[in-house]
């Protein structure tokens, strides 16, 4: 198995961005693969904090491992910086990406602590205020047959969206975990990692704190700690910022307008669109978890329409917090002023929407940290490699499948072959021909065994004929299935195999190194690379 680094991708406004183009570089800190970027933040967040500020943070991060505790005693102890990531919580892990986030995040985090000498962590924040069950409630793997394999937990039981940290996962969830344990056959892994999972997603667990039992055991031998965003404690360090949302929401909404209507004037259209009197604060109340809009003074929400004053949401602050959430916009703004974000983790639609938030964290009075890009990592099995060898072709090209198989058909024999057939045939007949009338002239008895020779002939050729047919649709079939094979592990469904497959699709078959390795093939250098900028990669990575 090969571990390939890919471009990342996404909109023209993150592509810029990581380009260095000016146009777009001004709406960020600076470039990521610039040294003094980071070493300006740094400078920065040592005039803006206070040792104090350690305290709230140590309480509300979970080391994944005993690296990990170590990391954060030296960084309260020293005055170290937090590399932060994250994503929702998802069915046995989420995609890949969501793995690759947190690696990125401790190979940055490492190469900082050599630049700056300073204790540097990786946080991955757990978005478990995220209330799409829809999104969250499935996992894909490729079976043994290489089919994709949909694993769903189905519809959630309150028909209120509610905030993934809250419903448990309940009885729905033997199923997945049956079709799981059926989709890879007996190694010296599946019993390991599906012991795992059924006391991670057990039926009283959420969808958060299985997704947390998971990645902490992936991310054991990393130095990562965990952040979930429906912590208590966590909520009640959120206070000074959802305060200042809802007493002044309308502020908010202007310098995001204005950043929105800069980033047009440069030809970049907003990754998130803005919405004339929304907030950036949800509230979780008897209708599920729903976003705050204004109105005369207070506030009505946005699917129920139902009003909610001033105090009522300032008092939810003050006594529920939990209850009280940000949207997309906010969250980094959060971030970053509870742990003086050095430096995020994001892949391209973050890196986009990062754009429209200079002026939020301003207004909030928390500084924007450094954005960059999360590695992306390609998994070539060794039986999909060999495919790709057979044919000649590389990983790209198997991603619309069924036009390359439109070059591989062949359900019809080869001109070539199909002449040299005619011409045979035509001979047998002609010469039969000629020789019938010559023995006749001898023997009259004589043409009908030339004829019946003939026919024989003809008749050898037809059947010789129908082998190759058939040896030729034998090969069509055999090409077309490689093809297929190729194309449901590298690029599932036609999308990205890590925005689709779970991290137990190699986990189960190849065991507990692979993130070692994937860690291995993510380079982020800063100071390193040049202009272009990127992922720096050593010699490729197998797992056997």
């Amino acid at each position: 198995m090969k571990l390939v680094p890919q471009p990342l991708g996404g909109s023209s406004l993150a592509k810029d961005y990581l380009a260095g183009a000016e146009s777009a570089n001004s709406f960020y800190r600076g470039s990521p693969y610039r040294a003094e970027t980071y070493r300006q933040r740094a400078e920065e967040l040592e005039l803006a904090r206070g040792r104090d500020g350690f305290a709230t943070v140590e309480s509300v991060i979970r080391p994944a491992g005993p690296d990990g505790a170590a990391l954060l005693r030296r960084v309260v102890a020293e005055g170290g910086y937090f590399v932060t990531t994250g994503q929702q919580p998802g069915l046995f892990g989420g995609p890949l990406y969501s793995l690759y986030k947190a690696l990125t995040a401790v190979r940055l985090a490492a190469d900082l602590e050599g630049l700056l000498t300073r204790p540097v962590m990786p946080i991955f924040w757990i978005a478990s205020d995220d209330h799409d069950w829809e999104e969250a409630n499935h996992a894909f793997v490729v079976d043994g047959a290489n089919r994709l394999v949909r694993l769903s937990l189905g519809a959630a039981a309150d028909r209120h969206p509610r905030p993934l940290w809250r419903p448990t996962l309940g009885t729905a969830i033997e199923e997945p975990l049956e079709r799981l344990a059926g989709s890879f056959p007996s190694n010296d892994f599946h019993a390991r990692y599906m012991t795992l999972l059924r006391d991670a997603y057990a039926p009283e667990a959420t969808m958060a704190s299985a997704f947390a039992g998971l990645m902490a055991e992936l991310l054991a031998d990393t130095p990562v700690g965990l952040v979930d965003a429906g912590d208590p404690q966590l909520k009640e360090a959120c206070r000074e910022v959802f305060r200042a949302e809802a007493e002044d929401s309308r502020a908010s909404e202007t310098v995001l307008d204005e950043t929105a209507e800069a980033l047009e004037d440069c030809g970049y259209a907003p990754q998130v669109q803005l919405m004339s009197g929304a907030t950036n604060l949800f509230v979780d109340l008897r209708g599920g978890r729903e976003r705050l809009y204004r109105k005369d003074g207070g506030f009505v929400l946005g699917r129920s329409r139902g009003e909610v004053s001033r105090r009522r949401v300032l008092d939810l602050i003050e006594n529920e917090p939990r209850s009280v959430s940000p949207n997309v916009l906010l969250r980094p703004v959060v971030e970053s002023a509870l742990f003086h974000t050095l430096a995020y983790v994001g892949g391209p639609g973050e890196l986009a929407y990062f754009a429209q938030l200079r002026g939020l964290f301003r207004r909030h009075g928390a500084g924007m940290p450094v954005v960059v890009p999360r590695g992306s990592l390609l998994v070539v099995e060794t039986k999909v490699e060999k495919v790709l060898d057979k044919h000649g072709l590389a990983a790209g090209d198997v991603r619309d499948a069924e036009a390359l198989l439109s070059r591989f058909a062949r359900d019809r024999l080869p001109d070539d072959v199909r002449d040299a057939v005619r011409h045979w045939r035509g001979a047998i007949e002609s010469r039969g021909g000629e020789l019938a009338e010559g023995a006749a002239a001898v023997d009259p008895a004589l043409r009908g065994a030339v004829i019946k020779t003939r026919n024989s002939g003809l008749g050898a050729l037809g059947s010789l004929e129908k082998k190759i047919v058939r040896a030729v649709k034998r090969s069509a079939d055999t090409t077309r299935a490689q093809i297929a094979k190729a194309q449901v592990n590298l690029w599932p469904g036609g999308k990205p195999q890590d925005r689709i497959l779970s991290p137990l699709q190699y986990l189960m078959k190849y065991g507990p190194g692979f993130p070692a390795s994937a860690l291995r093939r993510i380079r982020i250098r800063p100071g390193r690379a040049g202009s272009g900028g990127g992922f720096a990669t050593r010699g490729t990575d197998s797992v056997a």
